[in-house]
């Protein structure tokens, strides 16, 4: 996937922290992953532009991914408050996340498959 489909797929419609023009050759794990899932045929694009933000499906999914993917993140020492023990209320997760989180949810992959791309 190019950089221009990335960002169409995962960032622009998921991830409130994207920013137009702004490092937009940085990504969180999560959408690198969600990438890395795309270029081995384990998920279509229909999968991913099925996710929606849905506060009860990225919570239910915050220990796993938290574990497997948030530990892991660049972002997450600086720019992530989504894994704080308290979060603001109106906190979002990244896009990445929230797009893994609905095909977890929707048993399109399971934990194994993230771990194996990361």
């Amino acid at each position: 996937m190019g950089k221009v489909d990335f960002q169409d797929r995962i960032c622009r419609p998921c991830c409130m922290f994207f920013v137009e023009g702004e490092k937009e050759e940085m990504a969180c794990l999560g959408a690198r992953v969600a990438e890395r899932l795309l270029a081995a045929g384990r998920i279509d694009t229909a999968h991913v532009n099925a996710a929606e933000k849905n506060r009860s499906v990225w919570e239910a999914s915050r220990q796993d991914l938290g574990e497997t993917l948030c530990k892991k993140c660049e972002f997450r020492a600086e720019d992530c408050d989504f894994q704080s023990p308290q979060p603001a209320d109106d906190l979002e997760p990244c896009g990445g996340y929230i797009v893994l989180a609905h095909l977890l949810e929707n048993r399109i992959i399971e934990q194994a498959d993230i771990e194996d791309v990361l």
